[in-house]
C-alpha cells in the first residue's frame, strides 16, 4: 500500500512539474517583456506633450525634436502593441497550464472515487494544448514540431489524463533530440483513425533513439536511461493510457535513428454523445 501511495505521488509530482517547466517560461518571458517595455518612453512623450501644451502645433511643426514625435509616437504604438500581443498570449497559455496542474491534483484526487471526470472533447484539441504547452521550450532548442490531424468525432473521455500522457511523451521527445545534440531536431505529431472504434496519436522523434533490448522496459516504474532522469513519467503515461481504455507502445530502429511513441484510445464512447 505504501508503495503504491508512493508511486501515486511520484506520478503528481512529475506530471506537475512537466506544466510547471512551461508555466515558469511563460512566466519568464513576461517579466523578460515587462522589464525591458518601452511604456517609460510614453511617459516621456506625456512629459513633452505637457511642457509644450500651448504651442504643440509649432513644436511638432518648427522645432527639429518636435518634428520627430510623430513619427516617435507610431513606432511606440507599434512597439507597445507587439508587447500586449505577446504578454496577453503568454497570460492565456498561464492560465490553460494552471487549469491543467489543477485537473491533474482533481484526477489525482478521483482516484478516492468512482473515476475522473469524463468529457466530450476534441482529440486536436487536446493534442494542439500539448504542444502549445512546451511551444516556448521547442523554439528555445530550435527544435520544428510538425502537426498532422485526420477529421476525428469528438470523445468521451478523461482530458486530463490524455493531455498528461501527451505532455510527458513531447518532453521525452524533446529530450531525446537534445540528449542527441541534433541542431535540426524534428518532432512529428499525428492523429489518425487506427480501427473503426480507435483513434492513435503518434509522436515521432528523430532523437536517441531506443535499442531493441530496452522497449520492453521503457514503461517500467523507475526504468529510465537519462542521468537525471526518474522513470516516472513514461510509466504513469501507460499507466494513464490503461486507465482511459487505451494503449501506449513504442517503436524505434535502434540507437541513433529516432523513436516514435503511439498513444490509441478509443472512440466507442463518442458515438454514445454525437
Amino acid at each position: 500500500r505504501k508503495a503504491g501511495m508512493a508511486e501515486v505521488a511520484t506520478g503528481v509530482l512529475h506530471n506537475v512539474g512537466n506544466v510547471l517547466n512551461s508555466v515558469n517560461v511563460s512566466a519568464s518571458l513576461v517579466r523578460e517583456t515587462l522589464n525591458g517595455s518601452e511604456i517609460g518612453s510614453l511617459g516621456r512623450v506625456a512629459g513633452l506633450l505637457r511642457e509644450h501644451n500651448g504651442n504643440i502645433g509649432d513644436y511638432i511643426s518648427s522645432d527639429p525634436k518636435g518634428r520627430l514625435l510623430p513619427d516617435f509616437v507610431i513606432q511606440l504604438s507599434e512597439q507597445l502593441a507587439r508587447e500586449h500581443t505577446l504578454i496577453r498570449s503568454e497570460a492565456e497559455q498561464l492560465t490553460r497550464n494552471i487549469e491543467h496542474i489543477k485537473g491533474i491534483v482533481a484526477m489525482q484526487q478521483s482516484y478516492a472515487a468512482v473515476s475522473g471526470v469524463l468529457e466530450e472533447v476534441s482529440i486536436a484539441d487536446l493534442v494542439r494544448d500539448a504542444i502549445h504547452m512546451h511551444s516556448s521550450g521547442l523554439r528555445r532548442h530550435g527544435i520544428q514540431i510538425g502537426y498532422e490531424s485526420a477529421d476525428l468525432p469528438h470523445v468521451l473521455i478523461d482530458k486530463h489524463k490524455v493531455i498528461q500522457i501527451l505532455v510527458n511523451l513531447i518532453k521525452n521527445a524533446k529530450h531525446a533530440i537534445t540528449d542527441a545534440g541534433r541542431t535540426d531536431g524534428r518532432i512529428a505529431v499525428k492523429i489518425a483513425a487506427a480501427e473503426s472504434d480507435r483513434a492513435s496519436i503518434s509522436i515521432a522523434d528523430n532523437g536517441v533513439g531506443i535499442p531493441s533490448e530496452n522497449l520492453v522496459k521503457i514503461f517500467s516504474h523507475g526504468f529510465t536511461t537519462r542521468a537525471t532522469g526518474h522513470g516516472f513519467g513514461l510509466h504513469s503515461a501507460a499507466l494513464a493510457a490503461r486507465e482511459i481504455g487505451g494503449a501506449l507502445r513504442a517503436r524505434s530502429a535502434g540507437s541513433g535513428k529516432g523513436a516514435t511513441f503511439i498513444l490509441d484510445i478509443p472512440l466507442t464512447a463518442a458515438k454514445a454523445v454525437k
